[in-house]
């Protein structure tokens, strides 16, 4: 039988709890686009940096070009890279600065980052992969003179078919679109960042086969915008050769990194959704676990 509570304490448990709650993911949701805009950028509350190395590479092929398996064999080679599937200590900070950076470039926000606030947002790392910097390359083209640019490409018909198998259905699943807003610290502004991202390149039009033409133009302008001796295309499955060639590095005497098939990187997005929602659970746990067993025991006194 259910321990029979008071008018009163039922209302104090209720607002309590309701409290608790609000307070809890309110600060938490993120901004809209709008905000981050209006605001004063983030990147300005930055402390002053000077970088320890020079930007010497941007890929800027977009997501599902082998940009995985490039960033592997960059670090092979002694490049200190960052893409997505890097694993960083505030993810938040990175993935907001990220997306302040595509709102003040391609639409209409504050002014748009310069190469001291993108040495602030690189921090130590030598060389950017996947998106978003790769929808900045005409950017780091002209701020990083010395930069050498990889645009990393495949057919637009396998390209569009390797997104809809990974980063759209993630997109779009249900339960991510409502944990977004209980979670500031990573997928919160991941997904904000990467929608963004999909917004500069289709208007997210996922589904749009106009989406293959979007491809095929950004990488056209890439190759008509970038200096001949600055760029190398690299096609999926050329390996080593032609990269450490441009780079001027020897060939590593071992295969080329293949990561992040269709299959791998489902595996991977179910294991950091698992590990999140875990992350995510623990506080409310740590709240209910000692209110449900204060309420058994509080019946089975009364009883």
């Amino acid at each position: 039988m259910p321990p029979n509570y008071s008018s009163f304490t039922k209302s104090f448990i209720t607002l309590m709890f309701i409290y608790d709650f609000t307070n809890s993911i309110f600060p938490q949701i993120p901004p809209f686009d709008s905000d981050i805009v209006t605001m004063g950028r983030l990147i300005d509350k930055e402390p002053p940096y000077e970088p320890e190395t020079p930007l010497r590479l941007v890929v800027v092929g977009l997501s599902r070009t082998g940009t995985a398996s490039l960033y592997l064999a960059l670090k092979e080679l002694g490049y200190t890279p960052w893409h997505m599937c890097e694993p960083i200590d505030d993810p938040s900070r990175m993935y907001n600065q990220w997306t302040e950076a595509m709102n003040c470039r391609f639409f209409g926000g504050n002014h748009p980052y310069d190469r001291k606030d993108f040495d602030k947002l690189r921090g130590p790392y030598d060389a950017l992969l996947d998106i978003p910097a790769c929808l900045f390359w005409d950017d780091f083209h002209k701020l990083y003179p010395d930069a050498k640019i990889i645009l990393t490409t495949r057919s637009a018909d396998s390209w569009f078919k390797s997104i809809h198998g990974t980063i759209i259905p993630w997109l779009e699943k249900p339960l991510l679109k409502v944990l977004q807003y209980f979670d500031s610290k990573r997928l919160g502004p991941e997904m904000r960042m990467v929608k963004t991202a999909y917004k500069v390149i289709c208007n997210n039009n996922y589904h749009s086969l106009e989406t293959m033409d979007r491809y095929l133009q950004h990488n056209d302008r890439v190759r008509n915008g970038v200096d001949p001796d600055r760029l190398l295309e690299l096609r999926l499955g050329d390996g080593w050769e032609p990269l450490c060639a441009f780079l001027g590095v020897p060939v590593p005497g071992k295969p080329y990194p293949r990561v992040n098939n269709t299959n791998e990187f489902n595996q991977g997005a179910e294991e950091a959704d698992a590990a999140m929602l875990t992350g995510m659970l623990k506080p409310w746990l740590a709240v209910f676990v000692p209110v449900i067993a204060a309420g058994l025991w509080f019946s089975f006194l009364k009883s």
